[in-house]
């Protein structure tokens, strides 16, 4: 790299990855060793939460600063627009290498309701699934969001597609049949999402992101330009289906409880208790309807296999930037778009519900030049806050965008509403915000969610029915397994949590854009 002065970029993310599934975290039996070392070694952010419990919604977020009320993808199946600025862009323009590794999630993986597919353009609708599946994509349209090359993946365990089709299917044809869940014995249905993969580790997706992560530290070193290389992992996402040995590596009868009460869902708004007790759709996923606990424990511990398969190639990538001499010189940001409630709260999958497993997600940034080393912070984090905090890193302003800066201006907005992490991570203060809101638009049942996270509170509500919500004392109760919204003793705090929300939202707003004409 011939500018010691800026520094590589190594971004990886996990798909739907809940924030206490760390050994770093406290978890009494999942094991990542190479992520806990890499906390060891740089900051880990133990109170980080996701902008949006939606994979395509936080992405959007990542790449472009903005809410999404700022971006437009209040859902999954909104693509991005293109037009908008986004870091890599900036990133790629400064003379970065930039290039993404595995799933994106920018665009829609599924063809336009009520749209014959064949009358789509391929390049448009470049991530659906089906597409790849039939030849009409065969590779990302580059650059594509600012990256420059892709190594493309979409879907899921045995329903995966991209670019790791082709280098799979050269090596074992029957690589789909062995990754496909066994026949079911009866009473097995509600597991359908949950097996050891039968293909063999060094065939999975997961050693082809490594080594395709590897070629692209190649390129960059080979052209002495800085990397920004964007590493995103399918998993944990479910079909639960993580290769052995970690397929069976836990026993289900280890695996701790649920973190739920008994009475818990009469307390709660009336949809999540719907989720659990019918075949409720929420999000396109179906809920526990009443699932066996020991199927429950069975699928915590295949999700636990996947996250410790995935930390294995956490730490082939870090030997990697040892062997190569980048350590010092390189941002390690490892990070998830969502979590998910396993069983927890009596609820799966990311229900329109905002407890703590499925908003807070893990957060670890490394940089040995200027980062403090083995440090846990729990100051309170956004998603939004990793685009401001990449552009700092390298030297780089945030896009004006919109909403450029004009000498009349009496109090000009900030473009983003995310905050640099910088100063955290290299230990010169304690915190950057105050408060965390977090966001769900959810088109299948017209629910608009907003949730306030401070130090000590938590508080969601509900658009359009001012009379649910859900609020917790986290001083009294971390596991919020009592909700006080109609408790007369917690008015206070509830008002106190009201107003504080409101300044949220608005000052998370995007800056005003410039009227074209006075008039």
């Amino acid at each position: 790299m011939s500018d010691q002065r800026r520094p590589n970029f190594l971004v990886i993310v996990t798909d739907e990855m809940p924030g206490n599934c760390l050994g770093s975290d406290g978890h009494p039996l999942i094991q990542t060793p190479n992520l806990d070392r890499l906390a060891a070694d740089g900051v880990r952010l133990s109170r980080s939460y996701t902008i949006h419990p939606m994979c395509m919604t936080t992405r959007a977020s990542w790449f472009t600063g903005r809410t999404p009320r700022g971006h437009g993808v209040r859902c999954n199946g909104m693509s991005l627009d293109p037009e908008l600025p986004t870091i890599t862009e900036s990133l790629r323009q400064a003379g970065y290498h930039t290039h993404g590794i595995g799933k994106h999630h920018l665009r829609n993986w599924s063809p336009m309701r009520g749209t014959d597919p064949s009358t789509l353009d391929p390049q448009e609708w470049c991530e659906v699934r089906g597409f790849w599946g039939d030849g009409r994509v065969s590779a990302i349209p580059t650059p594509y969001y600012g990256l420059e090359s892709v190594d493309f993946l979409c879907g899921n365990g045995n329903g995966i597609q991209g670019d790791y089709v082709k280098w799979v299917s050269a090596r074992e044809p029957r690589w789909r049949e062995l990754m496909a869940p066994p026949p079911l014995a009866p009473g097995e249905f509600r597991l359908r999402r949950a097996w050891a993969s039968q293909l063999p580790a060094e065939l999975h997706y997961d050693q082809w992101m490594t080594e395709r992560c590897i070629a692209a530290m190649d390129q960059a070193q080979a052209a002495d330009e800085p990397f920004f290389i964007w590493h995103s992992f399918p998993d944990p996402h479910p079909p639960y289906t993580a290769p052995e040995p970690w397929g069976s590596m836990y026993d289900p009868d280890d695996v701790p409880p649920p973190n739920r009460r008994d009475g818990e869902l009469d307390d709660l708004p009336d949809h999540m208790a719907m989720q659990f007790r019918e075949q409720f759709l929420t999000s396109g996923c179906s809920g526990l309807t009443d699932m066996p606990d020991d199927h429950i424990r069975r699928m915590r511990a295949m999700t636990y296999g996947m996250i410790s398969h995935v930390d294995h190639h956490v730490g082939l990538l870090l030997d990697e930037l040892d062997e190569r001499g980048l350590r010092e010189d390189t941002v390690v940001v490892f990070m998830s778009d969502h979590g998910r409630c396993l069983g927890d709260h009596w609820l799966d999958n990311m229900p329109p519900a905002h407890f703590d497993e499925v908003l807070r997600v893990p957060g670890i940034w490394r940089y040995p030049r200027q980062f403090a080393a083995g440090l846990t912070t729990d100051a309170l984090v956004s998603a939004l806050d990793f685009a401001p905090t990449i552009l700092e890193l390298a030297g780089l302003p945030i896009p004006e965008g919109e909403a450029p800066p004009t000498p009349e201006c009496v109090q000009q907005r900030p473009p983003w509403p995310g905050h640099s992490l910088a100063p955290l991570l290299s230990g010169e203060t304690a915190s950057v915000r105050d408060a965390v809101l977090s966001e769900l638009d959810e088109d299948y049942l017209g629910l608009q969610l907003r949730t306030l996270i401070t130090n000590n509170a938590w508080m969601t509500v509900y658009g359009g029915d001012r009379n649910r919500g859900e609020l917790f004392d986290l001083t009294q109760d971390p596991n919020q397994l009592h909700n006080l919204w109609d408790d007369p003793g917690a008015a206070s705090l509830k008002a106190e949590m009201q107003s504080r929300m409101m300044y949220e939202v608005i000052e998370s707003d995007s800056a005003l854009p410039r009227r074209l004409t006075h008039a």
